[in-house]
């Protein structure tokens, strides 16, 4: 049986995460019969982000839900944002849904579609596919794509390929997209994290790292921007007592824009239950 798992998005990656490092976080190989294990979840997450130079300010609060369903498993996310900038402030929501299905023991695939407000907080619409197959007991290799639609009518559609290595106590993995931007051109994005579980205990650290020329991933203000980016995210799980634990991370994006140079410092704390079932 798969068990459900909710993960923060986003946190990096952040914004969310990410999502790309999150779905990697997420999930570990097992027996034969599974390529990856997860744990149910409950997760509520409240994330500040701090812009220098006069950039503003963002806050989000999501609340995250995930179902064990036997050989798939789903999450379901609502997230509420305000982006502040000098002299405007904006609000949007966005609700989420994804879905995981092992097709075989080599196979398994993750369908995401997200729905939002059109304004410049989140993507007003995306839909992405990932195609996990397992190589070997403890190495994945993944190749997706994906579509989504900025603010201002802007499309993107993106192509990524990368890999997780799975080692006694953790994983390391890594992952390149490509997105073509309409009106814009083409842009790029490298993102690699490590995790490493507690000795004793079901604590875990996780590092992120990124780079790239795709802005809009990383703040879609900027989505009609040329540029680059630097990112590093760290975070911290720490068991409370018995299914609760707190999720605490700290980031900081580097952003150089053909109009400004400036620098974003994101602070999110989650409080997650887990370990249940509904079946």
């Amino acid at each position: 049986m798969i068990k459900g798992y909710l993960l923060m998005e986003a946190a990096l990656l952040v914004s969310a995460a990410s999502a790309h490092a999150a779905d990697s976080a997420s999930f570990k190989p097992v027996d034969d019969r599974r390529i990856r294990a997860v744990d149910s979840k409950l997760l509520l997450t409240n994330e500040l982000t701090d812009y220098s130079s006069g950039f503003g300010r963002r806050r989000e609060t999501t609340a995250e839900f995930n179902a064990d369903l036997g050989r798939t498993a789903v999450t379901l996310s609502a997230s509420q944002a305000k982006r502040k900038f000098e002299t405007d402030s904006y609000k949007a929501v966005e609700v989420a849904g994804t879905l995981y299905h092992d097709w075989n023991s080599r196979l398994y695939t993750r369908t995401h579609v997200a729905l939002a407000s059109d304004k410049p907080v989140f993507a007003s619409r995306q839909i992405a596919n990932d195609f996990n197959f397992k190589l070997r007991s403890n190495v994945v290799a993944t190749l997706g794509g994906k579509y989504a639609r900025y603010y201002g009518d802007r499309d993107v559609l993106s192509w990524s390929a990368g890999g997780t290595w799975y080692f006694g106590g953790g994983f390391a993995s890594y992952r390149y997209s490509n997105y073509d931007v309409d009106r814009l051109g083409n842009s790029h994005s490298h993102l690699a994290s490590v995790r490493l579980k507690d000795p004793r205990g079901s604590g875990q650290t996780q590092l992120w790292l990124g780079s790239g020329t795709s802005l809009h991933e990383q703040e879609v203000a900027l989505s009609g921007r040329k540029g680059s980016y630097r990112s590093v995210s760290l975070q911290r799980v720490q068991p409370i007592k018995g299914p609760l634990a707190v999720n605490f991370t700290l980031g900081r994006t580097w952003y150089d824009t053909d109009a400004a140079d400036y620098r974003g410092t994101t602070a999110s704390v989650g409080l997650n239950y887990s370990g249940w079932r509904i079946f």
